[in-house]
Formats: structure tokens, C-alpha cells, sequence
């Protein structure tokens, strides 16, 4: 994996998941909506 920019490695370092975890579930969050309407289809 690349490595993270300092500024937002320092931001994520107070969470209690790894980057590696959080990063995971936004680039799922961006990619698969989660609607009513989507979940119609």
C-alpha cells in the first residue's frame, strides 16, 4: 500500500483502526451507495 501523507496519517493516528481498515470502508462507502432506491433495484 502507498504511504499516507503525514498530515492525514497524523489525524488517523488518534482513531482506534488502522488506515489500512478506515481507508477500506470509504472506498466501499464511495463505491456502493446505500439507498432505498438502490437497494429496490
Amino acid at each position: 500500500m502507498k504511504t499516507l501523507n503525514p498530515a492525514l496519517a497524523k489525524v488517523l493516528k488518534r482513531l482506534h483502526y488502522p488506515p489500512e481498515v478506515i481507508l477500506r470502508c470509504v472506498r466501499w462507502y464511495v463505491a456502493y451507495p446505500r439507498s432505498l432506491r438502490n437497494l429496490e433495484e
